[in-house]
């Protein structure tokens, strides 16, 4: 008896694994070798957020992605952003709550017409560039994006900064809501993103990418821009496919996971 007790207890203390989503935004190819280049990206992720007409894509570039998803078991979103092709979606728009409404409903619907004409559930909306930070600390944004979520499936999952407005808004309403994190971008000491615009917003390395990444999965921790290391806890990472050796990073950040015993696992699975 004895024993079976300590045996017990040795199973206890041992670490229960690790598992983390890794999430990249794709279907925003312009040419074909970017296409070969996000199909590859594909081989070290979990999850899939795809532009559906806001920024870029269409029903095309949707219907080429959705595919090459099913092919490599990776689940898929819809990645909505304000209707800005010329700014890519990542600059300050003008629009009313209205406005902005009706074109997001119409770029999740344009999405799921085409997973669900090919039989790939969707599992969750994910906004992009602008939105996504606007969104984080306005709650007037966040009800938005959670009205349009319900009216259209509320089962869909929300991605979104965690100890954000709309994390917080997501929770009160009812909805389920998933933490992510960035590995490739620099932090403010408040929990926010440095702007695109300012110096050093990207890390440049594939090192200072995998470091960021293991420290925000083991550590729940980001180093900030002034050196501080603040608390985060995310349950999917991002990787972003226009940044420069953005395959070779996902080929190392998943080695490194691997190498630690951390699975990779979508969040919707």
């Amino acid at each position: 008896m004895g024993f079976l007790v300590m045996q017990k207890n040795l199973v206890a203390m041992i670490p229960k694994q690790l598992t983390i989503d890794l999430n990249a935004d794709l279907g925003e190819y312009q040419t074909e070798n970017q296409y070969f280049l996000e199909c590859q990206i594909l081989n070290h992720i979990s999850t899939c957020n795809i532009a559906c007409g806001g920024h870029t894509g269409d029903e095309e570039s949707m219907k080429k992605i959705i595919i090459a998803c099913k092919e490599k078991g990776v689940a898929i979103g819809a990645h909505p952003s304000y209707p800005d092709p010329e700014g890519f979606g990542r600059q300050k728009m003008k629009i009313d709550e209205s406005t902005l409404k009706k074109s997001l409903i119409d770029q999740v619907c344009s999405f799921l017409n085409v997973s669900e004409a090919l039989n790939v559930p969707a599992s969750h909306v994910k906004l992009h560039g602008r939105l996504y930070n606007d969104a984080a600390s306005n709650s007037n944004l966040a009800y938005l994006l959670i009205s349009v979520v319900n009216e259209i499936n509320p089962d869909l999952f929300i991605v979104g900064p965690p100890n954000s407005i709309l994390a917080d808004v997501a929770k009160k309403s009812g909805s389920s809501f998933v933490g992510e994190a960035f590995l490739d971008r620099r932090y403010k000491d408040d929990g926010s993103l440095v702007n695109r615009g300012h110096s050093g917003a990207v890390l440049e390395t594939i090192t200072e990418r995998c470091e960021q990444a293991e420290s925000i999965v083991c550590n729940w921790t980001v180093k900030t821009e002034s050196e501080r290391f603040i608390d985060i806890q995310a349950e999917t990472l991002c990787l972003h496919a226009d940044s420069s050796d953005a395959l070779k990073t996902a080929q190392m950040v998943r080695l490194l996971f691997e190498s630690k015993n951390i699975e990779i696992k979508s969040f919707a699975a």
